[in-house]
């Protein structure tokens, strides 16, 4: 189970976030933790703006299509990075963008999202466990 919390949003706009901390492995094997943001309307695994991705040494491994919210397509570099997902190790492609690291629909598949939306309220991002 990942919990995380409700927070104001961080770039000065009035909304609310649900955010959960992520451990994810630099290029020199070492966790580092990321507060990312949950963002439901993001169909791919997770985003990491440059600065991260240059501070965690991750290598690009190619440039790839998205289409953002406004239904425009952009271009935009990826990577492949190792985070901690329910306690296991994950490689995921991460696509090099934004201002926050996001995580997108790709890792929340099978899993239960509960968020309790005003500021301070939980997120809950649960496993579904197999059936009997």
């Amino acid at each position: 189970m990942i919990r995380g919390q409700v927070r104001p949003s961080q770039d000065n706009s009035t909304g609310l976030e649900a955010r959960i901390s992520v451990e994810i492995v630099a290029a020199n094997q070492i966790f580092q933790t990321l507060e990312s943001v949950v963002d439901t309307g993001f169909e791919g695994a997770f985003t990491l703006p440059e600065w991260i991705a240059r501070e965690l040494g991750l290598h690009r491994t190619g440039t790839r299509p998205l289409t953002l919210a406004s239904g425009q397509t952009i271009r935009t570099d990826t990577c492949v990075a190792r985070l901690l997902w329910h306690g296991l190790p994950v490689d995921a492609r991460a696509y090099v963008m934004g201002n926050k690291p996001m995580i997108g629909t790709t890792l929340l598949a099978d899993c239960r999202l509960t968020i309790d939306w005003w500021d301070g309220g939980e997120v809950v991002i649960e496993e579904r466990m197999p059936a009997a």
